[in-house]
């Protein structure tokens, strides 16, 4: 089934108008700019940063029928455009990865999680908001943002390696300030994929 994004860049892709443009903005806009802020550092550039990938999409509309993937398209398009504005600006001297702060949603109890109590969410929720930068952007992109291995890995410019290594990472840490033992394989493999759903 197609996300409610994806059905709103192809009626866009179709129609070209200015009316479905705005309705293609307004969807994903404040996600670019959160993303944005992680790489610019500062709500004012980002949201200038992300204007000028519309701003081109727009002027380009008539060639998007080639961008197959629109979510991974933009925010390999923001991280590009923030890294070379930084750049032009003399400003860009850190990794991107590192230092940045994020906020991730919580976890919440839920009709799958209803007997975790709420004491085991809270500290769930401290571990994962501890993890490293480098960690909390992976995790983010993957758990709240719904991509893939491989998207996460282009979005960032990483290799897939290193996406799976900042999972395990984080994971490894998660365990840690918990207090699981992840020497049993299963545990490892249940508490990623409980860790990576939102």
């Amino acid at each position: 089934m197609e996300s409610k994004g994806k059905h709103i860049f192809n009626r866009f892709r179709k129609e070209l108008t200015q009316e479905s443009f705005t309705e293609f903005f307004d969807y994903y806009y404040s996600r670019m700019v959160h993303f944005a802020v992680l790489i610019a550092k500062s709500e004012i550039l980002a949201e200038e940063i992300v204007l000028d990938v519309f701003l081109k999409l727009w002027e380009q509309k008539r060639t998007i029928a080639s961008i197959s993937n629109i979510e991974t398209y933009l925010f390999v398009s923001v991280r590009n455009t923030a890294i070379n504005t930084l750049k032009k600006d003399q400003k860009f001297v850190v990794d991107m990865l590192d230092d940045v702060y994020i906020q991730l949603a919580d976890y919440k109890a839920s009709a799958e999680n209803l007997l975790i109590e709420n004491e085991m969410l809270e500290a769930l929720n401290v571990a994962v908001n501890n993890l490293p930068s480098r960690c909390k952007i992976i995790f983010k992109l993957i758990r709240e943002d719904g991509f893939n291995r491989n998207e996460v890995a282009r979005i960032l410019n990483v290799s897939v390696k290193t996406v799976d290594n900042q999972v395990v990472i984080a994971v490894r840490k998660i365990a840690g300030q918990l207090n699981i033992d992840l020497a049993n394989p299963q545990k490892s493999r249940g508490l990623t994929a409980f860790l990576l759903a939102l």
